[in-house]
């Protein structure tokens, strides 16, 4: 595995060489500039992880380097922690206004600078990693949405060309219905996806928190936990799935709703999906729980659709 590559721009030889021994040679990949003079045609050679720039060098300092930087969309992704000796708050505005992340003050101590530059790394990982699973999850749902699309169109043709055989008409309308409803479970899948994302998104801010609660890459950890809570389909997917079943069985939600009128979405979904008969591992498969959390989901089914411990929820459903 290639180790990480740390770029330090600081005009103070002693400096770049402290802040290597602190972090390790074993670590990290290291590289060295004296200011931020040449820094594009030194990235465009060596691509950081992460760079560790001093605010006042005499050609060209910190401030001038993140404008620099800034300037050019292709390394705004990259992580910059500003190290000053200065104390004024404006210095700390301007830097992050420019597209620092985080700051430290001299001297530097070995732990702080090793737990900081970890922290960030790890950070833009996960950050890059959930843009990734972001762009291939929406790819999916535009997949699914063009298949759905098509097949929708395939329903429409077929009902108005088929007219002689009203059994054979109504048996291909409800099999593409049925492929409608497949989609609709793939939907709840990528849904599913989402929150697992989420889930580690959130333990990664959680360790964050814990090795220094007041980092200001906090805030930008939540701004993606946010955004990826943002990308969860449920609603919209509980709508479609309702509207395509119902054009199976339109009194079946009606019914169940009759006998506990508080039963959710997720409910009635699970309801539907044991109407069509899926087995308990597809079940399982498609709310991405374990077959014991399913069991007792559906004892609380029971318990809500007032069912006798010996009468079998499948059974009741199918009579629907």
């Amino acid at each position: 595995m290639d180790l990480p590559k740390v770029l330090i721009i600081d005009d103070r030889e002693f400096d770049r060489i402290l802040y290597q021994e602190y972090l390790g040679a074993a670590n990290y990949n290291f590289s060295e500039l004296e200011d931020g003079e040449h820094v594009l045609s030194h990235l465009s050679e060596f691509m950081p992880d992460i760079i560790l720039l001093d605010w006042q060098m005499p050609k060209v300092g910190g401030l001038e380097t993140l404008k620099i930087l800034k300037k050019n969309k292709i390394y705004n992704g990259i992580p910059i922690i500003i190290i000053t000796g200065l104390q004024d708050e404006n210095v700390l505005e301007e830097a992050f206004d420019y597209g620092s992340i985080d700051f430290l003050n001299k001297p530097v101590s070995r732990i702080e600078l090793t737990a900081r530059v970890h922290s960030a790394i790890k950070l833009n990982e996960a950050t890059r990693t959930l843009q990734q699973q972001k762009h291939e999850l929406l790819e999916l749902n535009q997949i699914i949405n063009t298949q759905k699309s098509e097949l929708e169109k395939s329903l429409s043709l077929k009902s108005q060309l088929m007219d002689s055989n009203a059994e054979e008409h109504q048996k291909n309308i409800n099999e593409v219905k049925r492929k409608l409803m497949t989609l609709e479970i793939d939907n709840t899948k990528v849904s599913n996806h989402i929150k697992a994302f989420h889930s580690s998104l959130e333990e990664c801010y959680n360790e964050l928190r814990a090795e220094n609660n007041e980092s200001l890459v906090l805030r930008k950890l939540r701004q993606l936990m946010r955004n990826a809570q943002s990308l969860s389909m449920e609603d919209q997917s509980w709508s479609e799935f309702k509207e395509v079943f119902e054009s199976l069985d339109h009194k079946f939600f009606d019914k169940l709703n009759e006998r506990n009128p508080k039963l959710t979405s997720l409910d009635l979904k699970h309801c539907a999906y044991i109407k069509m008969n899926l087995d308990n591992y597809e079940v399982a498969n498609i709310f991405n729980v374990e077959l014991k959390s399913l069991q007792m989901t559906r004892y609380r089914l029971k318990k809500k659709l007032a069912l006798d411990n010996e009468e079998s929820l499948r059974e009741f459903l199918l009579k629907v």
